[in-house]
């Protein structure tokens, strides 16, 4: 893990963490967890020792949380999914360098600009990606002790596609071997472990069968309008690599309970 200390370096990652914060602050609800806000109102939304989800509509400028028809996360359910005809993501991810910060809401990953994903005639690109404990989603009623959210923007920089994958207690996962082994303890610090790089390719699941819907971000401002692609077949991480991160203090839960899908319809499609 990198500790800076130096008066230099300090100052260094004081401007890293001003603008990640303002980056936050635009994709805050799960198109980016908003970590260490600005404002006194937004500084105190959370999970448990703060102000909780149900809660979050309560807030100044968050009334959508709880107005909102169309939030995420929900229950995925594969046997009363609509199967139409659907355009398959095309990823085309690079190699990063592992760059990670704790916002105090989750460890979040700020990719290398390049990599993208295409839908039909609209390509995003990839800007970060986090994890929630337990997972966000459901699959037929199932929870995961994890799941991976990649943050996709549209050419304005607004968050407007997310993948989430959801990851299961199994083998090492090797993509996140370094970094699982080097996460940000704590709030505001960051960790840049020396010549480790990844590949958001390897974070995704062989089989591409994917479920789809619309949704929003899972933080607050609770932004509706987001184009969700869940993948159906979770990766895998090993007991120690979820303990990892399980651990980190006041990020055990940090999801946001299901929401009620008010008529939205939730589709599943094979990937490729």
């Amino acid at each position: 893990m990198s500790h800076f200390r130096t008066d230099s370096v300090r100052a260094f990652r004081g401007a890293l963490l001003s603008s990640l914060l303002l980056a936050s602050s635009a994709f805050a609800a799960d198109a980016t967890p908003a970590a260490v806000t600005t404002s006194s109102d937004e500084a105190h939304w959370g999970y448990e020792q703060t102000v909780s989800p149900e809660h979050w509509g309560e807030l100044p400028g968050d009334a959508v949380c709880a107005q909102g028809t169309a939030q995420s996360p929900i229950a995925l359910v594969t046997a009363t999914s609509a199967r139409p005809h659907l355009d398959v993501p095309a990823f085309r991810y690079g190699n990063s360098r592992v760059r990670m910060l704790n916002t105090g809401h989750t460890v979040q990953f700020t990719y290398d600009a390049g990599s993208t994903v295409r839908v039909g005639a609209n390509e995003y690109k990839l800007a970060q990606f986090h994890f929630h404990t337990p997972s966000e989603h459901t699959k037929d009623g199932v929870e995961y002790p994890l799941e991976l959210h990649l943050v996709h923007t549209d050419a304005n920089g607004t968050p407007a596609l997310v993948v989430g994958v959801l990851i299961e207690q199994g083998g090492v996962n090797a993509a996140l071997l370094t970094a699982f082994r080097n996460l940000p303890r704590h709030m505001g610090e960051e960790s840049l472990p020396v010549g480790a790089s990844i590949n958001a390719s390897a974070l995704l699941p062989h089989d591409k069968t994917f479920f789809q819907y619309a949704g929003s971000l899972t933080t607050p401002p609770c932004t509706q309008g987001l184009q969700w692609y869940v993948m159906k077949e979770p990766i895998q991480m090993s007991d120690a690599q979820i303990a990892a991160f399980e651990r980190l203090p006041h990020l055990n839960p940090n999801n946001r309970p299901l929401q009620p899908l008010n008529g939205r319809t939730v589709s599943v499609h094979t990937g490729r």
